[in-house]
């Protein structure tokens, strides 16, 4: 990746089969809390959402660190397990971890995507009507530049400027909601 050669950059996924985690607004902000709190040494999170039933981020490492796929999962699992257990109860964890997936992006094209595919998610949830005001994701933080824990600079490069990062966003808005789109077209 051009500009970004000392870090590698990781999507992880979590997914529960039942809604039923993190309804509570409570529990959406406890949990964000938590993990700002326990991955704000080694790890940077440059983007996420959370809404009811699924987590995904994209975090970045240190390329200096030798560290699969599968070896960063394991390492944020373990993490969740012995800190968050308080944020969630010990059987909520162990089903939140159980469809766990990481996946390492080695592209900017492949970046600039899973921050899309990752803001968009409360829109093609049907949690929100709007993934933009969306209060449980990176894309208000890294869309006005307000103080945040995300890596803000780092997800801007891939973007070419925050400015770029919210045309990209607004571009490509329509495509969240297809079948709305094209019944405005036929209307």
């Amino acid at each position: 990746m051009k500009n970004t050669i000392s870090e590698r950059y990781f999507f992880l996924q979590f997914v529960t089969e039942s809604d039923s985690l993190f309804k509570q607004r409570a529990d959406r902000f406890a949990f964000l809390n938590a993990w700002r709190a326990c991955f704000a040494q080694k790890i940077k999170t440059c983007a996420y959402v959370l809404i009811p039933g699924r987590f995904g981020v994209i975090i970045s490492v240190q390329s200096s660190e030798p560290v699969s796929p599968e070896n960063m999962l394991s390492y944020v699992c373990e993490k969740l397990r012995s800190r968050f257990v308080g944020v969630l109860t010990v059987s909520e964890l162990e089903v939140f971890l159980q469809r766990a997936y990481a996946e390492e992006l080695s592209t900017e094209k492949e970046c600039i995507y899973r921050a899309f595919d990752i803001h968009t998610m409360p829109q093609r949830y049907h949690v929100s009507t709007d993934y933009r005001s969306y209060p449980f994701s990176s894309f208000l933080a890294l869309s006005t530049g307000r103080p945040s824990s995300v890596d803000q600079k780092t997800v801007w490069n891939w973007f070419g400027g925050r400015m770029r990062f919210s045309l990209f966003h607004q571009a490509y808005y329509g495509w969240v909601q297809p079948d709305a789109m094209l019944d405005k077209a036929y209307a």
